[in-house]
């Protein structure tokens, strides 16, 4: 059918107006329209260029990493706050934290979280009573630090990343709020065994190979043992290799190969 025809000129103009506007601008801190075609050559450059993970997939997984991505954000609200402008490198670093932690695992839309808010840098948290680089709660929204999330992929092998921490939460909130059949959970109870063992946690803190942070709970000990899982698999396995396989089991992934 022909457009003119069918809204007439005036209404026509105004429709493209407002596809172009929604195609192309972020407002209010809230996303619109972007990505709805999927991931653009320019976005897929992004994440050959910053995500290193991406980089060594087979070209079969790339395109399951980018289509398991293109749902992910369609599914999701993405909000700033204290004025800062939302961007597509925010939209696409927080995404693929999620795809990468994951991406051995058939459930990878975090269903129960469905707001993620973007700060310009630390945050005072009404949950905690103090300043926070990031935090998850579980009533559906994950919050972050903007400046902190991109240190995480500036330096991609000190072990901190903010975007593996706090999903890291999320999957281990998710796992425990619904009944999923799944590696993770089928894995887990193994993993808890291990880390309620006080002489191995007292190893583990000892010789420095987590950050003293891990000690506080076991939700903890989870994110940050993810965060060296990714970013020092290498020391993680030489150190720790029995927690080391137990991690690959429940994400079902294993950047030192061989496949599991």
């Amino acid at each position: 059918m022909n457009l003119l025809v069918f809204f007439g000129v005036p209404a026509l103009i105004i429709f493209l107006y407002v596809f172009s506007v929604g195609m192309e601008k972020l407002s209010n801190g809230r996303l619109h329209g972007l990505f709805a075609g999927g991931l653009s050559a320019g976005e897929e450059r992004f994440l050959l260029q910053n995500i290193p993970y991406y980089r060594e997939l087979s070209n079969h997984e790339k395109n399951i990493f980018r289509s398991r991505m293109k749902r992910f954000i369609k599914g999701k609200n993405f909000e700033t706050r204290q004025g800062l402008k939302l961007t597509k490198e925010m939209i696409l670093l927080i995404s693929a934290s999620a795809i990468k932690i994951t991406f051995g695992l058939k459930d990878y839309m975090f269903n129960s979280f469905h707001t993620f808010i973007i700060y310009p840098g630390e945050f005072y948290s009404r949950f905690s009573k103090k300043l926070s680089k990031g935090e998850t709660n579980a009533r559906g929204v994950i919050v972050f630090s903007w400046d902190d999330l991109k240190f995480g992929y500036q330096y991609p092998d000190d072990s901190l990343n903010l975007g593996y921490h706090e999903f890291a939460h999320a999957l281990f909130i998710e796992h425990f709020t619904e009944i999923k059949d799944d590696e993770f959970s089928r894995n887990y109870v193994r993993w808890l065994a291990f880390i309620k063992n006080k002489h191995k946690l007292n190893y583990v803190k000892q010789h420095h190979i987590f950050r003293d942070y891990a000690a506080v709970n076991e939700q903890e000990f989870f994110a940050v043992a993810l965060e060296n899982f990714f970013e020092r698999p290498k020391q993680f396995r030489e150190q720790l290799p029995h927690l080391y396989l137990l991690m690959s089991k429940m994400l079902n992934q294993d950047l030192l190969k061989p496949a599991l």
